[in-house]
């Protein structure tokens, strides 16, 4: 498994490169920040729909194609086709800049800044999918975390998917 980034990069052991795949794979990578709540939830009414449409034209523009995401408050999924390095580097400074600033606001982020402290809770983790087992997982668990997004339990969501899976298999 290729992964980078989250609590992975807490050890020192773990602190390779990140791996990226470009054209022959895609990619999960997940955006943490415990102070995405209340007012500055990502799933706040007033910024779901400025978010969304930012991953979107903002991903557009650097060249990487959202194959799905999944936004779900305090967190956001992509699963994203990548092109080259370099659009990668622009492409996540860029997207994390503009989500803190969507959620915080210029001001809520300066208050931020004097305490000294971050909008993101860690560096971003990311996963390569390397088959297709493990992109029909992949594809299974951004479903489940849309729903859970939209207020449904993840237990009820996991099983929604799960049977769902099992019907279309099975018929």
């Amino acid at each position: 498994m290729k992964a980078y980034g989250g609590d992975l990069r807490k050890k020192a052991l773990n602190r390779g490169a990140r791996p990226l795949v470009f054209r022959s794979g895609t990619m999960h990578i997940t955006l943490r920040s415990t102070k995405a709540k209340g007012k500055a939830s990502f799933q706040n009414s007033e910024k779901r729909n400025k978010v969304k449409n930012f991953v979107y034209t903002f991903s557009a523009k650097k060249g990487v194609k959202i194959l799905s995401f999944a936004n779900v408050g305090n967190h956001l999924h992509l699963h994203v086709k990548l092109h080259n390095s370099v659009l990668y580097k622009a492409w996540i400074r860029g997207l994390s800049s503009g989500l803190a600033m969507i959620s915080m606001g210029l001001e809520g982020l300066r208050q931020l800044k004097e305490r000294k402290q971050r909008f993101w809770d860690q560096r971003p983790f990311s996963r390569v999918i390397q088959s297709f087992r493990h992109f029909m997982n992949t594809k299974s668990y951004m479903e489940v975390n849309i729903l859970e997004g939209l207020g449904m339990p993840r237990v009820q969501a996991e099983t929604l998917i799960l049977e769902s899976r099992r019907y279309f298999k099975s018929g």
